[in-house]
């Protein structure tokens, strides 16, 4: 794979990713199965990506075999930074994304000083955030977000789009690039570009590198002409937003059907889940307005505007209860979005919100101004009534 290749599916992606990866959540993907079909990720479904995507005959045809090279085969390039083996957790580590599979299994992407300049670095805990350790990261600064499957299965993206399926011994690299990732029911799938290709949803079986245009979205190139802004899996249910209107599938991507969705076209990120739909939308010159649904995105009504906006990020924990970021301190909804108050929690600027289920979360937050900027990671089990202080430490 060349570099040049690469270059051409980042300088594609990279603007997109950088507006959306403030706006992601998280889900443990073993809990969304056991649920009643009543979100995903490995914590997360919801990035505002804004290339203009298709799905297209040519991607509808793209199967990426699991034997591709492995990392090893791109490394040459300068910008090549990363901490490529597993050991204690880097001093000054700075957590970025966040991805569980039960309570106490955590991992975290961010960076860390190295030599002159920042690596990035992957550690995970097995005890609840009581202890961590470093794991190999892909060679590459060019990944903003991580997603697991499980223990051996994960996912490293945003712009470039890496797999591990040995529990992070080892990363191979997609020929394409991803600005949004969720994995459920036994899929990952990705908002993904192919170099020249017209950008596309495509899914891939957790295990294997075998991405393709789901059976639903195959040969109808129309479908994505606005552009995909929006990616939520929970179980079998996907939601993807093409323009003003969500394509809603409750059968892993065989089959689509469009709703109205939002009710003006805006770049959206959604949380929750298919019985209490969230949306985060961002409406130009107005301010962003926080959205919920409770039919799979055919009806939407507008919360009451969360204090000092404009918005952060934002995570849904039920279909009463969600957090939000305004500039600064934490804002809790338990009405459903109807009034907000504010958080037991420190002020930053707050770039990541998450539920893993309807009592435990996380929030990652940067600290400090003047060239000394810090990003922590804090933790409720109260559904956002307060949040901790998580120590990253061997």
């Amino acid at each position: 794979m060349s570099t040049d290749f690469l270059e051409a599916i980042e300088a594609q992606l990279v603007a997109a990713t950088e507006r959306g990866i403030n706006r992601r959540r998280w889900r443990w993907p073993w809990l969304m199965q056991l649920r009643l079909p009543v979100r995903a990720p490995s914590v997360g479904i919801a990035a505002g990506v804004g290339a203009a995507l298709a799905a297209s005959a040519i991607a509808a045809t793209i199967t990426i075999p699991a034997s591709r090279p492995r990392a090893h085969a791109v490394t040459a390039t300068p910008r090549v930074r990363s901490y490529r083996t597993a050991g204690t957790v880097p001093v000054g580590f700075e957590p970025r994304s966040f991805t569980a599979i039960s309570e106490f299994t955590w991992w975290l992407l961010g960076t860390a000083p190295c030599g002159s300049g920042q690596c990035t670095a992957i550690v995970r805990t097995t005890d609840g955030g009581r202890t961590f350790t470093r794991l190999a990261a892909p060679p590459t600064t060019r990944i903003t977000n991580i997603r697991f499957a499980d223990p051996l299965n994960g996912y490293a993206y945003g712009p470039t789009l890496w797999s591990t399926h040995d529990g992070g011994l080892t990363w191979t690299q997609a020929p394409l690039g991803a600005g949004d990732l969720a994995i459920a029911d036994g899929y990952a799938y990705a908002i993904t570009s192919t170099g020249r290709a017209i950008p596309s949803l495509m899914r891939s079986p957790v295990g294997t590198d075998a991405w393709q245009v789901p059976p639903g979205l195959a040969g109808r190139p129309g479908v994505s002409a606005h552009g995909f802004s929006g990616l939520w899996v929970e179980g079998p249910t996907v939601i993807v937003q093409a323009g003003p209107r969500l394509l809603v599938s409750t059968d892993q991507g065989t089959h689509f059907r469009a709703r109205r969705g939002v009710p003006h076209a805006g770049n959206c990120s959604y949380d929750g889940g298919p019985l209490a739909l969230w949306a985060l939308c961002s409406t130009g010159m107005a301010p962003d307005v926080i959205l919920l649904s409770h039919d799979l995105g055919a009806t939407f009504t507008a919360a009451a505007p969360v204090p000092d906006g404009p918005i952060g990020t934002f995570a849904g924990a039920s279909g009463t209860v969600a957090v939000a970021s305004g500039q600064g301190p934490l804002y809790r909804t338990v009405d459903a979005g109807a009034s907000w108050t504010p958080v037991a929690a420190p002020s930053a600027n707050w770039t990541y919100l998450g539920f893993t289920d309807s009592t435990h979360g996380v929030a990652i937050g940067e600290f400090g101004g003047g060239g000394h900027q810090r990003y922590r990671l804090y933790y409720t089990t109260d559904a956002g009534a307060s949040y901790h202080l998580v120590t990253i430490a061997p």
